[in-house]
């Protein structure tokens, strides 16, 4: 049994040794030779220019940098860019907002943004936990229409795209309301003591 394993094990071995020596030479004709030839080559053609340009290149890179430096303004100094510089939350409700007229996802983390607002609102206004206002927001416990009701509890659960066909038409979402609406009722909810 155990000559039996023995005498694959071997020809395992000269096999792959045979597809090794193989692919070394591939890999010597077709790889490593035209390789070493590219660098010989760029080292000769190195080796041509005269010393002379090669520092003058050097001399004239290190200065462009040392100019560079001195006229590159004051040393530490920030400059920002107004389309890059950082923007403040008006800023990102007004994105989400205008992405929200567009868009079914968009309207979907509007809703689940106003969600939040309102339970960390409600929370902190009755001193009770995020989930019990949260509890309240979803069960309907608000002065509030139904559809914005909905609009929040969509904003609640995570987002389903809906299935749409060439010949029937999608089912209604609580998303489809007016955002304007749903925008007035929350900033009263919020603003409400």
């Amino acid at each position: 049994m155990w000559r039996q394993r023995l005498i694959v094990i071997l020809a395992l071995a000269a096999a792959v040794e045979i597809v090794a020596l193989g692919i070394r030479g591939l890999l010597e004709d077709t790889l490593i030779r035209p390789l070493l030839y590219a660098i010989w080559g760029a080292i000769r053609i190195f080796e041509s220019i005269p010393q002379g340009m090669i520092w003058l290149a050097f001399v004239a890179a290190t200065g462009i940098v040392a100019l560079a430096s001195i006229w590159g303004g004051r040393r530490g100094e920030v400059r920002r860019n107004p389309d890059t510089a950082l923007r403040g939350r008006v800023y990102e409700w007004l994105r989400l907002v205008m992405l929200a007229q567009r868009h079914e996802y968009s309207r979907w983390r509007l809703a689940q943004r106003l969600m939040l607002l309102l339970t960390e609102t409600i929370a902190a206004r009755e001193r009770i936990e995020l989930r019990v206002a949260r509890q309240r927001i979803t069960s309907g416990d608000l002065d509030a229409p139904p559809q914005v009701i909905a609009f929040l509890r969509a904003g609640a659960d995570s987002y389903r795209p809906r299935q749409r066909t060439l010949l029937s038409r999608s089912d209604a979402s609580p998303l489809d309301v007016d955002l304007e609406r749903v925008i007035v009722v929350v900033e009263r909810l919020v603003r409400d003591k």
